[in-house]
């Protein structure tokens, strides 16, 4: 990361990233994905998995750039602890999503929402990088965030139509990292040209997880790199033995 950047992230809690994929694995991903949820007979649905379906879900997984930005944000050791899919249009707020929301914020969720700088280095918990497959235009609905609140001293959620609450644009293969101590959501999609499609990849610090493990030794048995084994390792205090960094 840049000064420029380290202070917009360390200023808002989030950061955008232009052309993380390129246009021809923009659209490959999309196929792979539309062919596997038109299988599964759920082709309109809110949430979705994909890590597995491709090897190409786990190279983006251990993306260069990405893995240096969160190098940065992490430290040396971390690991990938889980993934998802979204996707919206305007019908979505009947099938998947009830209603327009936030959460999270600094030190919910027992402390993994966390950040924090100690002698001169970043320290965060659960990270989320965004990459939309979709174009997100402002106004279009989806992801919003209040930025800087993962510098907040007090807990206090805003109305969603605060002009606290900021809905970032951002194009097909560009990257959204946000730190879950940051007060996010999503909000009711509005656009009626184009749907939503974004593949959420989330890192921890290495001695600490989010999801179950259960889903660890099935992926690592898919992995193709040592490095693709290495961020999918289960958590643990000791043995901290750091990534091998690729160049960015």
């Amino acid at each position: 990361m840049t000064e420029a950047e380290l202070f917009e992230f360390d200023l808002n809690g989030v950061i955008v990233y232009r052309d993380l994929i390129s246009p021809d694995d923009v659209r490959r991903m999309n196929a792979i994905i539309d062919e596997d949820l038109k299988r599964l007979g759920k082709e309109d649905t809110f949430s979705f998995g994909f890590i597995d379906l491709d090897p190409c879900f786990l190279e983006l997984m251990a993306h260069p750039r990405t893995l240096s930005i969160m190098r940065q944000m992490i430290g040396d050791w971390m690991r990938y602890d889980h993934a998802y899919g979204l996707q919206m249009d305007t019908g979505t707020v009947e099938r998947g999503l009830a209603r327009p929301n936030l959460h999270g914020g600094p030190r919910t969720d027992h402390g993994e929402h966390q950040y924090q700088w100690f002698d001169g280095k970043m320290h965060n918990g659960l990270i989320v990088a965004i990459y939309a497959l979709e174009d997100i235009h402002p106004g279009d609905g989806g992801f919003i965030c209040v930025p800087g609140s993962h510098k907040a001293n007090r807990y206090f959620l805003p109305p969603v139509d605060s002009h606290l609450v900021v809905n970032p644009s951002f194009r097909a293969g560009d990257m959204l990292i946000f730190t879950e101590a940051l007060i996010h959501g999503t909000t009711t999609w509005m656009s009626k040209k184009n749907r939503r499609r974004a593949l959420l990849y989330k890192y921890s610090p290495g001695h600490s997880t989010w999801a179950s493990l259960d889903h660890l030794e099935a992926l690592r048995a898919k992995a193709t790199t040592d490095l693709q084994r290495d961020l999918l390792r289960p958590p643990c205090v000791g043995g901290k033995t750091p990534l091998n960094f690729p160049s960015a």
